[in-house]
Protein backbone atom coordinates (compact mmCIF):
# COMPACT_ATOMS: atom_id res chain seq x y z
CA UNK A 1 0.00 0.00 0.00
CA UNK A 2 2.68 2.67 1.27
CA UNK A 3 4.81 1.59 -2.00
CA UNK A 4 1.66 1.91 -4.46
CA UNK A 5 1.27 5.91 -2.86
CA UNK A 6 4.48 6.55 -2.97
CA UNK A 7 4.48 5.11 -6.93
CA UNK A 8 1.17 6.81 -7.73
CA UNK A 9 2.64 10.24 -6.06
CA UNK A 10 5.72 10.07 -7.92
CA UNK A 11 3.72 9.68 -11.27
CA UNK A 12 1.61 12.99 -10.48
CA UNK A 13 4.48 15.07 -9.74
CA UNK A 14 6.60 13.99 -12.98
CA UNK A 15 3.84 13.65 -15.05
CA UNK A 16 1.84 16.78 -13.98
CA UNK A 17 -1.66 16.76 -12.56
CA UNK A 18 -2.86 18.61 -9.28
CA UNK A 19 0.51 17.44 -7.38
CA UNK A 20 2.38 18.52 -9.96
CA UNK A 21 1.42 21.75 -9.93
CA UNK A 22 1.09 21.83 -5.96
CA UNK A 23 5.01 20.28 -6.11
CA UNK A 24 5.72 23.35 -8.71
CA UNK A 25 4.17 25.98 -6.40
CA UNK A 26 4.99 24.76 -3.49
CA UNK A 27 8.65 24.98 -1.75
CA UNK A 28 8.49 22.30 0.03
CA UNK A 29 6.91 20.63 -2.91
CA UNK A 30 9.48 21.35 -5.20
CA UNK A 31 12.48 19.94 -3.17
CA UNK A 32 10.52 16.80 -2.53
CA UNK A 33 9.48 16.44 -6.59
CA UNK A 34 13.22 17.07 -7.04
CA UNK A 35 14.27 14.74 -5.05
CA UNK A 36 12.46 11.90 -6.36
CA UNK A 37 13.53 12.89 -9.63
CA UNK A 38 16.97 12.16 -8.51
CA UNK A 39 15.96 9.23 -7.22
CA UNK A 40 14.78 7.71 -9.88
CA UNK A 41 17.00 9.56 -12.67
CA UNK A 42 20.54 9.50 -10.56
CA UNK A 43 22.79 12.34 -12.07
CA UNK A 44 25.49 10.96 -13.95
CA UNK A 45 29.04 11.54 -12.77
CA UNK A 46 30.97 13.58 -14.59
CA UNK A 47 33.93 11.73 -16.68
CA UNK A 48 38.03 12.48 -16.25
CA UNK A 49 38.95 15.02 -17.80
CA UNK A 50 41.08 13.03 -20.85
CA UNK A 51 37.49 11.32 -21.72
CA UNK A 52 36.03 14.73 -22.15
CA UNK A 53 36.27 17.60 -25.10
CA UNK A 54 37.72 20.97 -24.75
CA UNK A 55 35.17 23.48 -24.11
CA UNK A 56 34.47 26.40 -26.84
CA UNK A 57 33.64 29.49 -25.07
CA UNK A 58 30.37 31.74 -26.49
CA UNK A 59 32.09 34.34 -28.32
CA UNK A 60 30.01 36.54 -26.89
CA UNK A 61 31.93 35.91 -23.62
CA UNK A 62 33.96 39.11 -23.64
CA UNK A 63 31.16 41.43 -24.93
CA UNK A 64 29.04 40.43 -21.62
CA UNK A 65 27.72 43.97 -19.91
CA UNK A 66 28.33 44.29 -16.18
CA UNK A 67 24.84 44.44 -15.29
CA UNK A 68 24.21 41.17 -17.52
CA UNK A 69 27.02 38.85 -15.69
CA UNK A 70 25.33 40.01 -12.13
CA UNK A 71 21.43 39.04 -13.31
CA UNK A 72 23.18 35.31 -15.28
CA UNK A 73 25.21 34.73 -12.03
CA UNK A 74 24.93 31.08 -10.98
CA UNK A 75 27.10 28.11 -9.67
CA UNK A 76 26.66 25.18 -11.17
CA UNK A 77 26.57 20.93 -10.02
CA UNK A 78 25.84 18.26 -12.31
CA UNK A 79 22.40 17.02 -11.87
CA UNK A 80 21.11 18.97 -15.24
CA UNK A 81 18.25 19.90 -12.96
CA UNK A 82 18.54 23.71 -12.69
CA UNK A 83 15.93 24.12 -10.45
CA UNK A 84 17.37 21.61 -8.26
CA UNK A 85 19.81 22.37 -6.08
CA UNK A 86 22.08 24.76 -8.51
CA UNK A 87 21.03 26.59 -11.69
CA UNK A 88 24.31 26.30 -13.77
CA UNK A 89 24.46 22.54 -15.30
CA UNK A 90 28.28 21.34 -15.87
CA UNK A 91 28.62 20.18 -19.32
CA UNK A 92 29.25 16.49 -18.64
CA UNK A 93 30.87 16.01 -22.24
CA UNK A 94 33.47 18.78 -22.63
CA UNK A 95 35.87 20.36 -20.34
CA UNK A 96 38.30 23.42 -20.10
CA UNK A 97 41.83 22.97 -20.56
CA UNK A 98 44.71 24.33 -19.11
CA UNK A 99 44.75 27.33 -20.97
CA UNK A 100 41.52 28.43 -20.50
CA UNK A 101 41.78 27.67 -16.63
CA UNK A 102 44.68 30.21 -16.50
CA UNK A 103 43.61 32.97 -18.77
CA UNK A 104 40.20 32.57 -16.48
CA UNK A 105 42.20 33.43 -13.38
CA UNK A 106 44.32 36.14 -14.74
CA UNK A 107 41.24 38.27 -15.23
CA UNK A 108 40.61 37.81 -11.51
CA UNK A 109 41.61 41.67 -10.85
CA UNK A 110 40.62 43.33 -7.33
CA UNK A 111 41.26 46.24 -6.25
CA UNK A 112 43.03 46.63 -2.46
CA UNK A 113 43.30 48.37 0.48
CA UNK A 114 46.19 45.93 1.75
CA UNK A 115 48.91 44.94 0.98
CA UNK A 116 48.70 41.54 3.06
CA UNK A 117 49.24 38.54 1.21
CA UNK A 118 46.24 37.24 -0.50
CA UNK A 119 46.76 34.77 -3.79
CA UNK A 120 44.62 31.74 -5.39
CA UNK A 121 46.27 28.59 -5.89
CA UNK A 122 45.23 26.77 -8.76
CA UNK A 123 45.52 22.91 -9.13
CA UNK A 124 43.80 21.76 -12.37
CA UNK A 125 40.30 23.26 -11.95
CA UNK A 126 40.04 23.41 -8.59
CA UNK A 127 41.11 26.87 -7.14
CA UNK A 128 41.62 27.65 -3.22
CA UNK A 129 41.84 31.39 -2.15
CA UNK A 130 44.56 31.86 0.25
CA UNK A 131 45.29 34.99 2.57
CA UNK A 132 47.95 35.36 5.28
CA UNK A 133 47.30 33.57 8.18
CA UNK A 134 49.96 35.76 10.45
CA UNK A 135 47.81 38.87 9.68
CA UNK A 136 45.33 39.87 13.34
CA UNK A 137 42.73 42.52 13.99
CA UNK A 138 41.85 44.76 11.48
CA UNK A 139 44.29 43.76 8.81
CA UNK A 140 42.98 39.89 8.68
CA UNK A 141 39.18 41.39 8.73
CA UNK A 142 40.16 43.35 5.80
CA UNK A 143 42.17 40.30 3.73
CA UNK A 144 39.24 38.54 4.42
CA UNK A 145 36.81 41.40 2.71
CA UNK A 146 39.50 40.99 -0.20
CA UNK A 147 39.48 37.56 -0.33
CA UNK A 148 35.52 38.18 -0.76
CA UNK A 149 36.37 40.50 -3.73
CA UNK A 150 38.41 37.64 -5.44
CA UNK A 151 35.89 35.13 -5.04
CA UNK A 152 33.07 37.36 -6.85
CA UNK A 153 35.53 38.51 -9.37
CA UNK A 154 36.01 34.83 -10.28
CA UNK A 155 32.06 34.46 -10.29
CA UNK A 156 31.68 37.30 -12.62
CA UNK A 157 34.35 36.40 -14.72
CA UNK A 158 32.64 32.63 -15.19
CA UNK A 159 29.23 34.13 -15.77
CA UNK A 160 30.70 36.96 -18.19
CA UNK A 161 32.66 33.87 -19.94
CA UNK A 162 29.69 31.13 -19.68
CA UNK A 163 31.52 28.95 -17.54
CA UNK A 164 30.35 27.39 -14.69
CA UNK A 165 31.62 27.29 -11.15
CA UNK A 166 31.09 25.63 -7.48
CA UNK A 167 32.10 26.05 -3.65
CA UNK A 168 33.61 23.68 -2.26
CA UNK A 169 32.54 25.32 1.78
CA UNK A 170 35.97 24.99 3.93
CA UNK A 171 34.01 25.76 7.03
CA UNK A 172 32.75 29.23 8.08
CA UNK A 173 36.49 30.95 8.41
CA UNK A 174 38.12 28.58 6.28
CA UNK A 175 40.65 26.90 7.51
CA UNK A 176 44.75 26.77 8.27
CA UNK A 177 46.77 25.36 5.52
CA UNK A 178 50.12 26.23 7.61
CA UNK A 179 51.11 28.94 9.80
CA UNK A 180 51.57 31.01 6.96
CA UNK A 181 48.81 30.53 4.85
CA UNK A 182 44.79 30.46 5.71
CA UNK A 183 42.19 28.87 2.82
CA UNK A 184 39.27 30.65 3.05
CA UNK A 185 37.35 28.39 0.51
CA UNK A 186 38.29 26.46 -2.60
CA UNK A 187 35.87 26.98 -5.84
CA UNK A 188 35.87 24.46 -8.84
CA UNK A 189 35.26 25.66 -12.24
CA UNK A 190 34.66 23.78 -15.56
CA UNK A 191 32.45 23.48 -18.76
CA UNK A 192 29.01 24.42 -18.56
CA UNK A 193 25.85 24.59 -20.56
CA UNK A 194 23.98 27.54 -21.27
CA UNK A 195 21.01 27.82 -18.87
CA UNK A 196 18.84 30.40 -19.61
CA UNK A 197 16.22 28.97 -22.14
CA UNK A 198 19.60 27.93 -24.62
CA UNK A 199 21.55 31.16 -23.58
CA UNK A 200 24.18 31.72 -21.34
CA UNK A 201 22.87 35.09 -20.08
CA UNK A 202 19.60 36.69 -19.18
CA UNK A 203 18.34 40.21 -18.96
CA UNK A 204 14.79 39.15 -17.36
CA UNK A 205 13.53 39.63 -13.95
CA UNK A 206 12.58 36.50 -11.43
CA UNK A 207 9.83 35.34 -13.33
CA UNK A 208 8.38 32.47 -11.21
CA UNK A 209 7.27 30.61 -9.01
CA UNK A 210 6.86 34.48 -7.18
CA UNK A 211 6.80 37.12 -9.76
CA UNK A 212 8.93 40.43 -9.08
CA UNK A 213 7.19 42.80 -6.81
CA UNK A 214 7.86 46.50 -8.19
CA UNK A 215 9.32 48.32 -4.60
CA UNK A 216 9.60 51.57 -4.09
CA UNK A 217 12.96 51.74 -6.19
CA UNK A 218 12.88 51.44 -10.10
CA UNK A 219 13.30 48.16 -11.10
CA UNK A 220 16.72 47.88 -12.04
CA UNK A 221 18.40 47.84 -15.26
CA UNK A 222 19.97 44.10 -16.34
CA UNK A 223 21.80 44.63 -19.19
CA UNK A 224 24.11 47.64 -20.45
CA UNK A 225 26.88 49.05 -22.42
CA UNK A 226 30.36 48.08 -21.15
CA UNK A 227 31.60 45.25 -20.77
CA UNK A 228 32.21 43.32 -17.62
CA UNK A 229 35.64 42.17 -18.36
CA UNK A 230 36.75 45.78 -19.41
CA UNK A 231 35.41 47.70 -16.17
CA UNK A 232 37.11 44.57 -13.49
CA UNK A 233 40.44 45.07 -15.31
CA UNK A 234 40.72 48.97 -14.85
CA UNK A 235 38.60 49.21 -11.24
CA UNK A 236 39.77 51.33 -8.52
CA UNK A 237 38.77 51.82 -5.27
CA UNK A 238 38.34 55.45 -5.55
CA UNK A 239 37.14 57.40 -9.26
CA UNK A 240 37.23 60.75 -8.24
CA UNK A 241 35.34 62.43 -11.44
CA UNK A 242 32.14 61.17 -12.68
CA UNK A 243 28.60 61.90 -12.03
CA UNK A 244 26.48 62.05 -9.62
CA UNK A 245 23.86 59.58 -8.25
CA UNK A 246 19.88 59.77 -8.68
CA UNK A 247 17.47 57.87 -7.28
CA UNK A 248 17.08 55.46 -10.34
CA UNK A 249 21.14 54.98 -10.11
CA UNK A 250 20.74 54.99 -6.34
CA UNK A 251 18.58 51.39 -6.98
CA UNK A 252 20.62 50.12 -9.16
CA UNK A 253 23.73 49.97 -6.94
CA UNK A 254 21.40 48.64 -4.55
CA UNK A 255 20.73 45.80 -6.68
CA UNK A 256 24.03 45.21 -7.88
CA UNK A 257 25.21 44.80 -4.41
CA UNK A 258 22.38 42.68 -2.87
CA UNK A 259 19.69 42.31 -5.93
CA UNK A 260 17.13 39.55 -7.01
CA UNK A 261 18.34 38.16 -10.39
CA UNK A 262 16.24 34.92 -12.16
CA UNK A 263 17.76 31.56 -10.77
CA UNK A 264 17.17 28.97 -8.16
CA UNK A 265 19.44 27.65 -5.57
CA UNK A 266 18.32 24.26 -3.45
CA UNK A 267 14.70 24.20 -5.23
CA UNK A 268 13.82 27.75 -3.73
CA UNK A 269 14.10 31.05 -5.51
CA UNK A 270 16.75 32.65 -3.77
CA UNK A 271 18.90 34.30 -7.02
CA UNK A 272 21.10 36.48 -6.12
CA UNK A 273 23.78 38.93 -7.88
CA UNK A 274 25.91 37.35 -5.09
CA UNK A 275 26.70 33.78 -3.93
CA UNK A 276 25.45 32.64 -0.24
CA UNK A 277 26.99 30.53 2.60
CA UNK A 278 24.33 27.45 1.86
CA UNK A 279 21.58 29.89 1.50
CA UNK A 280 21.58 31.69 3.98
CA UNK A 281 20.26 35.48 3.64
CA UNK A 282 20.89 37.28 6.96
CA UNK A 283 24.78 37.38 7.32
CA UNK A 284 25.28 40.54 5.73
CA UNK A 285 22.99 43.56 5.24
CA UNK A 286 23.09 47.03 2.87
CA UNK A 287 21.87 50.11 4.44
CA UNK A 288 21.99 53.35 2.80
CA UNK A 289 22.78 56.98 4.99
CA UNK A 290 21.53 59.97 3.29
CA UNK A 291 20.89 63.32 5.67
CA UNK A 292 20.18 62.29 9.13
CA UNK A 293 18.28 59.43 8.02
CA UNK A 294 19.44 55.36 7.88
CA UNK A 295 17.43 52.97 5.32
CA UNK A 296 17.94 49.52 4.94
CA UNK A 297 17.87 47.72 1.64
CA UNK A 298 15.13 44.94 1.36
CA UNK A 299 15.20 42.58 -1.61
CA UNK A 300 12.45 39.86 -0.57
CA UNK A 301 8.88 41.42 0.78
CA UNK A 302 5.74 38.51 0.76
CA UNK A 303 7.61 35.74 0.12
CA UNK A 304 8.78 37.52 -3.43
CA UNK A 305 12.08 39.36 -4.93
CA UNK A 306 11.39 43.06 -4.47
CA UNK A 307 13.78 46.10 -4.63
CA UNK A 308 13.07 48.82 -1.89
CA UNK A 309 14.44 51.04 0.83
CA UNK A 310 12.66 50.83 4.27
CA UNK A 311 13.54 53.82 6.69
CA UNK A 312 15.80 52.58 9.62
CA UNK A 313 15.63 55.42 12.17
CA UNK A 314 17.80 58.27 12.66
CA UNK A 315 21.86 58.51 12.33
CA UNK A 316 22.87 59.90 15.63
CA UNK A 317 25.14 63.02 16.54
CA UNK A 318 26.24 64.85 13.48
CA UNK A 319 24.24 62.80 10.32
CA UNK A 320 26.55 62.69 6.91
CA UNK A 321 28.33 65.58 8.65
CA UNK A 322 30.26 63.23 11.06
CA UNK A 323 30.12 60.88 7.74
CA UNK A 324 32.19 63.47 5.49
CA UNK A 325 34.66 63.93 8.30
CA UNK A 326 35.36 60.10 8.45
CA UNK A 327 35.33 58.86 4.95
CA UNK A 328 35.29 62.14 2.89
CA UNK A 329 32.91 64.41 1.59
CA UNK A 330 29.61 62.76 0.36
CA UNK A 331 26.33 63.15 0.08
CA UNK A 332 25.42 59.84 0.06
CA UNK A 333 26.46 56.83 1.78
CA UNK A 334 25.70 52.86 0.96
CA UNK A 335 26.76 51.39 4.29
CA UNK A 336 27.70 46.89 4.19
CA UNK A 337 27.73 45.81 7.82
CA UNK A 338 27.56 42.10 9.16
CA UNK A 339 25.35 40.28 11.41
CA UNK A 340 28.12 37.61 13.18
CA UNK A 341 31.52 37.26 13.82
CA UNK A 342 32.14 34.69 11.39
CA UNK A 343 34.36 35.29 8.31
CA UNK A 344 31.67 33.81 6.02
CA UNK A 345 30.05 37.18 6.68
CA UNK A 346 33.35 39.09 5.14
CA UNK A 347 33.74 37.40 2.38
CA UNK A 348 29.98 37.98 1.45
CA UNK A 349 30.83 41.88 2.35
CA UNK A 350 33.47 41.85 -0.24
CA UNK A 351 30.76 40.03 -2.76
CA UNK A 352 29.25 43.25 -2.53
CA UNK A 353 31.91 45.72 -2.37
CA UNK A 354 33.31 44.63 -5.78
CA UNK A 355 29.36 44.62 -7.40
CA UNK A 356 28.71 48.26 -5.93
CA UNK A 357 32.46 49.43 -7.06
CA UNK A 358 31.75 47.78 -10.80
CA UNK A 359 27.93 48.93 -11.13
CA UNK A 360 29.12 52.64 -10.13
CA UNK A 361 32.63 52.58 -12.73
CA UNK A 362 29.75 51.04 -15.63
CA UNK A 363 27.32 53.85 -14.21
CA UNK A 364 30.09 56.62 -14.65
CA UNK A 365 29.55 57.94 -11.18
CA UNK A 366 31.93 59.27 -8.46
CA UNK A 367 33.00 56.99 -5.79
CA UNK A 368 35.24 55.92 -3.12
CA UNK A 369 35.29 52.42 -1.19
CA UNK A 370 36.29 52.86 2.25
CA UNK A 371 36.53 50.14 4.58
CA UNK A 372 36.04 50.87 8.39
CA UNK A 373 38.05 51.16 11.30
CA UNK A 374 35.33 52.12 13.68
CA UNK A 375 32.94 49.88 14.77
CA UNK A 376 31.39 52.37 16.85
CA UNK A 377 30.14 54.73 13.85
CA UNK A 378 26.64 54.05 13.53
CA UNK A 379 25.94 53.39 17.54
CA UNK A 380 22.67 53.61 18.62
CA UNK A 381 21.30 52.31 15.27
CA UNK A 382 20.46 48.88 13.73
CA UNK A 383 23.12 49.00 12.08
CA UNK A 384 25.91 47.45 14.66
CA UNK A 385 28.70 46.17 13.01
CA UNK A 386 29.94 48.10 9.56
CA UNK A 387 32.64 46.96 7.78
CA UNK A 388 32.35 49.13 4.27
CA UNK A 389 31.18 52.02 2.96
CA UNK A 390 30.60 53.32 -0.50
CA UNK A 391 30.81 57.41 -0.31
CA UNK A 392 28.95 58.56 -3.19
CA UNK A 393 28.43 62.33 -4.41
CA UNK A 394 25.29 64.00 -5.68
CA UNK A 395 21.69 63.86 -3.67
CA UNK A 396 19.23 60.91 -4.04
Amino acid sequence: MIRRKFLGFTAAVLGGGALGLWAFRSSVGRRIANKIRTLVHPPAVLSSDDGREEAVLPEAGPSVSVETALNSRCTSDADDNPENFHWGMFDRKRTLSRGQIEAIVSRVRIPRWTDGGLRIKAEKNLLTFIIDNRAAGRVREWLMVESGLEQQALGLVCAALGVGYVFSTLGEDGISLSAEEQATVRIRIDAMKPSYDGAYWTSAAPPRPRPWKPGNLPDPIRSGDRALLTVLADLKTERPEGGAVSPARLGQLLWAARGRTPHFFKSDPWGLTIPTYRGEQALSHVHVAAGDRLSRYVNRADNRPTHSLADAGEIPAGGVKDLAGRFGPGRLYIILGKSETAARALWEIGYQLLNLMLQAASLGLTYKAVLVDDKALFRGTELTDPVAVLVLQGEA
